[in-house]
């Protein structure tokens, strides 16, 4: 029997999506030796709305990547927000902290280019490797057995690693054997999209449907409409848990109703649609526990980093993809691997007061009497629906902004000491 084969390395990155490629991205450009196992190959589909808010692109930024230089950006600079009784066009804020626009990229194309950009940094990136199970020692993960991800039957390699960063997506199965559990008590979102070539274009818009209706049946949920580069959009609707019959409601009854509600002559139909409907799970919330174990940390939606007032999950993955290896590379520069288990509180500190309001919302949501008269009533006035986007795409100037600001740091300051 032949001896098993191992890879030697300081940090291990489980998934190439934004969280993974930024984490890696991040501890490359400080000279730490990276691994990153992806189990598809670039390019490689993601069910997403493809939406980028200025938080997400910011996030971006820091990774140097500039979408001026890189083609098959949309940019988007706001909000237009439909509903059976008003329309209103909301720009993104002005404000110091944050970028003034949003843009648009499929996952296909974005992920490949997060990748990319840590494969310059020196990430090692090994696709089409799956990542079967974590190495643990004296209740220490210290690495993972992988194998290629179309031959179940290879002999696996051992992938020895100081740290692991577990950025294997919704399901994060990797990280279950070492103790992660899902917490049921934190909202959770399915999702369906497709993309369509139709002749209506939205513009320089996101936009979005606060009503869904079946009929004369309001539905619970969420639909969206954005630009996509080469006269596409993606299409797509989207539904939380609080709902009391969640379970009722597939994400493809929801997207059939949403598609059904929009002007015949948008051609959202069969004949103009490009790939099939794809749906998937949103964790929100921090919807895993623990968020750490010894040598291992886990960001994006395997750590259910998704944002509860809007689905928008891919500023949070890079964010904590980034938050991670500050300190994954600080517990590696000062011998200290003790430092990692502090990343709960971070995480905490940054996003727990406002993914408590959001959790709230989020059970507001669920309802559909209530979200009714709310959009029927709030939805035509332009500063209430101006400091809801804030809110919900949680873009602020913070305690020394505006007026608008200061109320949101309040709400925050109340969700923390509540």
């Amino acid at each position: 029997m032949s001896a098993e084969r191992t890879i030697d390395t300081d940090v291990l990155v489980v998934g190439a999506g934004p969280g993974g490629s930024a984490a890696a991205y991040h501890l490359a450009r400080h000279g730490i030796d990276v691994t990153v196992v992806e189990k598809s190959s670039f390019p490689r589909e993601k069910v997403c709305g493809d939406g980028l808010t200025p938080r997400s692109v910011a996030a971006m930024l820091r990774m140097g990547i500039d979408p001026e230089q890189e083609p098959g950006f949309e940019k988007v600079k706001g909000l237009r927000v439909y509903s059976r009784s008003a329309t209103i066009e909301l720009p993104w804020p002005e404000l110091t902290s944050w970028p003034d626009y949003g843009l648009v990229m499929p996952r296909i194309d974005f992920d490949h280019l997060l990748a990319q950009r840590a494969e310059k940094a020196g990430a090692r990136i090994l696709e089409r490797t799956e990542a079967t199970e974590p190495l643990m020692e004296n209740a220490w993960v210290t690495g993972a057995r992988v194998r290629p991800a179309d031959d179940k039957d290879a002999e696996p390699t051992r992938i020895n690693a100081r740290f692991t960063i577990a950025a294997d997506g919704a399901a994060s199965r990797f990280a279950k054997p070492a103790g992660i559990r899902r917490d049921d008590s934190r909202p959770l979102g399915i999702a369906a999209r497709r993309y369509y070539r139709t002749p209506y274009h939205p513009g320089p818009w996101f936009e979005s449907w606060l009503d869904l209706w079946e009929g004369d049946m309001l539905l619970p949920g969420y639909g969206w409409l954005f630009p996509v580069e080469g006269g596409r959009v993606n299409l797509g609707a989207g539904l939380l848990n609080t709902f009391k019959d969640f379970k009722q409601i597939s994400a493809q009854r929801l997207f059939d109703a949403f598609a059904t509600m929009l002007p015949a002559e948008w051609e959202i139909d069969e004949a103009h649609a490009e790939g099939r409907v794809l749906s998937g799970p949103l964790p929100m919330s921090f919807n895993r526990t623990p968020m750490v174990v010894p040598g291992m940390l886990l960001i994006g939606d395997a750590a259910g980093a998704v944002n509860p007032h809007n689905g928008e999950g891919i500023a949070y993955a890079i964010e904590t993809g980034e938050i991670a290896s500050e300190l994954v590379h600080e517990a590696l520069v000062k011998d200290r691997p003790g430092l990692t288990m502090s990343y709960p509180q971070v995480l905490d500190d940054r996003y727990g007061a406002y993914f408590t309001i959001g959790r709230l919302f989020a059970t507001i949501v669920g309802r559909p009497a209530i979200m009714g008269r709310a959009t029927k009533y709030l939805l035509p006035n332009p500063t209430v629906m101006g400091f809801a986007m804030r809110v919900m795409a949680n873009l602020t100037d913070g305690k020394d902004g505006d007026a608008q600001d200061k109320l949101f740091y309040l709400l925050q300051r109340l969700a923390k000491v509540a």
